[in-house]
């Protein structure tokens, strides 16, 4: 593979006037919306006179140069080079107006390029679809028969921008974007080769994730700040924070962090900007970032789910703290973050309360549990009763079918109450006037008829053993965990049409009677259908027929499924009616 890479500031990249970029028919038009466009912008205005940007690479597929037209293929970079494009276009633009007319010239020479035939054309060639807008855009100056409201909103928006600034401000922007920043070309000459390298480039690598664009963020700073060997302490801190993170998602944590840290919920897409906004306001010698006050407009918001932008967040710490610091809280964080996923606490106690809430798939409650678990202001009972409480409050939005996206913001809300002597009760005032917790008539109808299917056997398997320990007085003589020693079984096997079985088990379809497949579809999943049986047992019950498989039940150690051995039948009607008497206990276990 013959590739050829050259490290080019913009106006290297554009200086050969005979030279024009081909995206070729197959790309897609042009597609940036405004947070990418802004983005380009911010990124060039935001750098400081010792810093660098690379704006990525762009491959092309050249052949051999000649003295005519040479266009080289656009293989990748196109939204890249196009934005480029249209941001130098607004430049010349600006400079027109400012009478800068030297300055406009020198712009207009990148935008266009020449043959033989000395046609002037534009630097850049579109797809059909957009090729006309661009040329319209580069030659003509003529922004009124734009059809891609794409082009037309980037160019309008840059040229906004950058006439609300003075000269000297437009002069040292177009310096900083043609000078300072770089872009990576790579030549190669093999259609197949260009091709090949951009399928490895675009899809066999890992894109860049919000913990790496984070990570990059605060090692930068850290090597300008350059004292007392902050750069290795950083280095360190964030190595621990990575390792205490091994097997778990740092993106989650992250955003969790940010949550706790605002108030309120925080979707993905708005990490990045949120966590740089809360540093930059908080963090000793945050000024030497290009980006430092840069940040303190916002951006467009085009998720309708973070309602509260910004309005509950903290504004400014009177006394700033070193990165130093604020690492190694985040370091204590994440220790506590993995405790919690791994359930590894000392406490033997508080480790069960965890397990529940993880195998009713809780993960939102992470944004107040690390902090509230690592709070030595808590002795262990108040931690055990908020955790209970917890249980019942995310079992029952879950049985009820509440709205999850609610989830991430009640924890997040809930992390203003730490430090309370009161935590229970002001938690209990909170949910209570929020009407977060679903009232014992909704419960009590939903959860029998609450479908537990594929990743919610963990929650169908706690829900039992929590029966089966109240059962029992509640002494926890017996531990269900989800490692596997213990079996969730499907009463009423959760295959009945297969040939196989019928042969060798017995016949459940005719057993259960008419229409049994669409009712089987809609009872098979019912808590009432579901018991706990120990490994061995459940390899001898497994697709037996009710008869069989009531001496595997009467074996059972758990009152739950010895019950069962007693029953002369199991039909769908039985599903019901031990649904509803659980429907009942759960009532006296999961309490608002």
């Amino acid at each position: 593979m013959n590739i050829t890479p050259n490290k080019l500031s913009i106006a290297q990249l554009f200086a050969t006037p005979n030279e024009q970029f081909i995206v070729p028919p197959y790309q897609r038009r042009y597609a940036w919306g405004f947070q990418q466009y802004l983005a380009l912008y911010e990124d060039i205005d935001m750098l400081k006179d010792d810093d660098g940007h690379l704006f990525g690479m762009v491959i092309l597929h050249t052949s051999f140069h000649t003295a005519g037209l040479n266009q080289p293929e656009l293989v990748d970079g196109q939204q890249r080079l196009t934005t480029l494009v249209i941001l130098l276009r607004a430049l010349a633009d600006v400079f027109y107006n400012l009478d800068k007319f030297e300055k406009s010239t020198e712009i207009e020479k990148m935008l266009s390029c020449n043959g033989l035939d000395d046609v002037k054309k534009p630097k850049i060639r579109l797809g059909e679809l957009d090729n006309i807008d661009i040329e319209n855009l580069l030659l003509h100056k003529n922004s009124t028969n734009i059809s891609n409201p794409n082009i037309l909103a980037a160019y309008e928006s840059y040229r906004e921008w950058l006439s609300e600034l003075t000269f000297e401000e437009v002069n040292r922007f177009y310096f900083k974007l043609t000078n300072t920043a770089v872009i990576i070309r790579l030549d190669v000459g093999m259609a197949q080769d260009a091709y090949k390298l951009f399928e490895t480039i675009n899809n066999r690598g890992l894109r860049l994730t919000a913990t790496d664009v984070i990570k990059n963020f605060l090692l930068g700073h850290a090597a300008k700040i350059n004292s007392d060997h902050t750069l290795d302490k950083v280095k360190s801190l964030w190595s621990e924070i990575i390792t205490n993170l091994d097997q778990l998602d740092s993106d989650d944590f992250l955003r969790h962090f940010m949550c706790a840290t605002l108030k309120h919920k925080l979707s993905m897409s708005k990490l990045i900007y949120e966590f740089k906004k809360h540093y930059l306001r908080n963090v000793e010698n945050a000024d030497l970032l290009g980006e430092y006050g840069y940040y303190d407009y916002g951006v467009q918001d085009d998720d309708e789910d973070d309602v509260e932008t910004g309005s509950n967040s903290e504004d400014t710490i009177s006394n700033k703290i070193s990165i130093i610091e604020f690492l190694t809280g985040l370091c204590h964080l994440s220790e506590t973050y993995k405790q919690i996923s791994k359930e590894t606490f000392k406490d033997v106690k508080i480790n069960r309360r965890i397990s529940n809430l993880n195998n009713i798939l809780s993960k939102p409650s992470y944004i107040f549990l690390m902090y509230f678990l690592q709070d030595p202001k808590y002795v262990q009972k108040t931690k055990l009763q908020v955790l209970e409480y917890l249980e019942s409050l995310m079992l029952r939005r879950h049985i009820c079918e509440n709205r999850t996206s609610d989830n991430d913001d009640i924890f997040s809300k809930l992390v203003q109450f730490l430090g309370s002597d009161d935590l229970l009760n002001e938690i209990k005032q909170f949910i209570g006037e929020n009407d977060y917790m679903p009232d014992d008539e909704d419960f009590a109808l939903s959860f029998p008829k609450y479908q537990f299917k594929g990743r919610l056997v963990d929650r169908a398997k706690y829900i039992l053993a929590t029966i089966e320990y109240h059962l029992r007085g509640n002494t926890n003589e017996l531990i269900v965990s989800s490692s596997g020693e213990v079996e969730l079984e499907h009463i009423i096997p959760q295959t009945i049409e297969d040939k196989k079985s019928k042969i060798l088990y017995g016949n459940w379809e005719e057993y259960l009677g008419s229409y049994a497949l669409p009712k089987h579809k809609k009872h098979v999943n019912l808590i009432g259908n579901m018991t706990l049986l120990g490994e061995s047992l459940n390899i001898q019950a497994y697709n037996n027929p009710f008869a069989k498989k009531k001496n595997s039940y009467k074996n059972s150690s758990f009152l739950i499924t010895s019950e069962l051995g007693k029953s002369n039948d199991f039909k769908f009607n039985n599903v019901i009616k031990r649904g509803e008497s659980y429907s009942e206990l759960a009532l006296k276990i999961w309490k608002s």
